[in-house]
C-alpha cells in the first residue's frame, strides 16, 4: 500500500469505528422536526410523510378525505396520526360540505373514525359552524361525538353544551345541558 494512503485509510477507520460504536449505545433516531410523531406508542414499522392528501373512498361514489401537514402512518395499528389537519367529510354524495379543521388527529383505518384530541372546528357549506374539545369522527356512522363542551352556531342562534352528536349525513344535532341565544334574522318574506 502507497505509504500516502495511511492517513486517508485511518481516518475511514476512525469514522467506522466511532459509526458502529454510536450505533450500538444509543436507541434515539433522529427525526426532522417538521414530522409528526405518532400519539400512540406501539412500535412497529412506520412510514413518515410530509403533506399528505388521505382518501377513504366508498361503493356509493362518495368519500372521506384528510389533508395535514405532515403524518405519520403506523403499519401495525393501522393508523395515520397528524398534524395540521383538514377532513372534509361525505365528499361526492348529497350530504357532502361538512369541514373539520385540527391541530391533530389520528385516523384509525380499521376502525373508520379519526380521533381529534386536541378539539377542533367543523362548518358546513350552510352556514353551521361549531367549536369542539376533544372529539371523535365516527366514519361509518357519520356521527362527530364531543363527550366534553362544544358549541354550534347557526343561522340567528348559537348553542352551549357537552356530548354532542352531530349526524352529518342525516343534518341531525343532539346536544346536553344545552344554553341557548337566539338572534333575530331576518329571513325572505319578513319586514323589520
Amino acid at each position: 500500500m502507497n505509504a500516502r494512503l495511511f492517513p486517508w485509510a485511518a481516518m475511514a477507520l476512525l469514522v467506522l469505528v466511532l459509526a458502529v460504536r454510536f450505533a450500538l449505545t444509543t436507541a434515539v433516531v433522529a427525526v426532522p422536526t417538521d414530522v409528526m410523531e405518532p400519539e400512540t406508542p406501539g412500535g412497529g414499522p412506520e412510514i413518515r410523510l410530509g403533506p399528505v392528501d388521505v382518501r377513504e373512498l366508498h361503493d356509493d361514489g362518495s368519500w372521506n378525505r384528510l389533508d395535514a401537514d405532515g403524518a405519520v402512518y403506523a403499519y401495525a395499528s393501522r393508523t395515520v396520526s397528524a398534524g395540521g389537519v383538514t377532513v372534509h367529510l361525505g365528499e361526492g354524495s348529497p350530504f357532502a360540505g361538512t369541514t373539520v379543521r385540527a391541530p391533530r388527529a389520528v385516523w384509525d383505518l380499521d376502525g373508520k373514525s379519526i380521533g381529534l384530541s386536541g378539539g377542533g372546528q367543523v362548518a358546513r357549506n350552510d352556514g353551521w359552524r361549531g367549536e369542539l374539545s376533544a372529539a371523535t369522527l365516527d366514519l361509518a356512522g357519520s356521527v362527530l361525538r364531543v363527550p366534553g363542551p362544544a358549541r354550534i352556531e347557526g343561522p340567528g342562534f348559537s348553542v352551549h353544551g357537552k356530548n354532542l352528536a352531530w349526524e352529518w349525513a342525516e343534518g341531525k344535532i343532539t346536544m346536553e345541558s344545552t344554553t341557548s341565544r337566539i338572534s333575530p334574522v331576518k329571513g325572505p318574506g319578513r319586514k323589520g
